[in-house]
């Protein structure tokens, strides 16, 4: 996660100064795909300093997959004025996932474990024969304002307010993208194998029409970003609360809880990468990007993994899933109040100087 979050960092860097994705995608990828490989060799897998050698240089090349690939929707929908929003790119994301889950595992137990290496290679030289074939070479437009971003542009409140939430809901939802399926195999009667991989597919299916219709919920008023991501932060809670209901008996009930994946995840993912691309400095829209894919997926998942794991092991060595579910969830609901208040406050505060109140005046008294 520490490679991925510092390679994704990197190349959108590089491919907002190229100002084009097509060397930066095929190159990571390629290179990255020849790297994956490298877990067959035998002397690799005896030794744990190769294996993390392999393991931190395949993840900085492949951490451009989701980065550069939103910042590009983005600028592309943007530059051709299209009618479609991120959502509706995004949501084949979920098709793919989805689709994988229920079909992977089978064909790892039939053709062996080297079916997970040549099927990655496969989908990725497909991948790169779409890039090859069909992504132009022209270097994008680039703002005359660029080379005078600086680190003062990015530590300002609504970034840094919007990478606390970011954090925040990271944590808390690495309980459930981490966990889940532990749960599953440890706290319920003979939980099967293909529960695991519907789970997930439902989560997809779910995520498909959120993707879709998602973003016309802030069409008009982008004031109604922050009123989504609050949403997603109820929603989580009352998922969390929901699996502390799951009879041990009846596993295959968590698969009527799944569906509010589509919310929790597929509406705050939208939200936050529209909300990312308006606070983003000029030119900068791929390194804002990598940010928010990296402070989320890395960094917040990656503290949260750690942060879950002991306390979800059964009493007295932890707390066990029930009651880590349950502090989830309450504390989600005390970090959505206060996020909703630090956004009022500052709404109130931007009020306050368009309308030429002094800055001593307090804003109690801005109606």
């Amino acid at each position: 996660m520490v490679a991925s979050f510092i390679g994704a960092g990197f190349w959108s860097l590089v491919t907002d100064r190229l100002g084009e994705y097509k060397r930066v995608l095929v190159g990571t990828s390629l290179a990255g795909t020849i790297l994956i490989f490298l877990y067959l060799l035998p002397g690799v897998q005896a030794s744990f300093w190769w294996l993390a050698l392999v393991c931190v240089s395949s993840s900085f090349f492949l951490s451009t997959g989701g980065v550069i690939i939103d910042a590009m929707c983005l600028s592309v929908l943007k530059e051709q004025e299209s009618e479609e929003q991120y959502g509706d790119q995004r949501l084949w994301c979920a098709v793919g996932w989805g689709g994988m889950s229920l079909v992977a595992g089978q064909l790892i137990d039939l053709l062996g474990i080297g079916f997970m290496f040549w099927g990655f290679a496969s989908i990725q030289a497909c991948y790169l024969a779409v890039c090859l074939c069909y992504m132009p070479m022209q270097k994008q437009k680039q703002e005359s304002t660029e080379e005078q971003v600086t680190l003062k542009q990015f530590l300002n409140f609504d970034v840094m307010w919007f990478f606390a939430n970011l954090i925040i809901y990271g944590l808390a939802m690495s309980v459930v993208e981490s966990f889940l399926l532990v749960f599953l195999n440890e706290d319920f009667d003979n939980a099967p194998k293909l529960l695991l991989g519907a789970s997930t597919t439902v989560m997809c299916i779910f995520e498909v029409p959120v993707f879709k219709y998602i973003d016309h919920v802030w069409a008009q008023r982008k004031e109604r970003l922050t009123s989504v991501l609050m949403a997603c932060k109820l929603v989580l809670a009352f998922r969390c609360f929901c699996y502390t209901l799951l009879p041990a008996s009846n596993p295959w009930l968590v698969l009527l809880i799944e569906p509010l994946h589509g919310f929790t995840f597929a509406a705050m993912w939208s939200a936050t990468v529209e909300y990312g691309q308006r606070i983003a400095p000029p030119g900068c829209v791929a390194r804002m990007q990598a940010l928010v894919n990296g402070i989320y997926y890395q960094v917040a998942m990656g503290i949260g993994t750690a942060m879950w794991g002991p306390l979800a092991m059964a009493p007295p060595k932890g707390l066990g899933f029930q009651n880590c579910f349950r502090l989830d969830a309450a504390g989600i609901i005390i970090w959505g109040i206060i996020f909703q208040a630090g956004i009022l406050i500052r709404r109130r505060s931007q009020a306050a100087r368009s309308a030429g109140v002094p800055a001593e005046q307090p804003l109690t008294e801005v109606s």
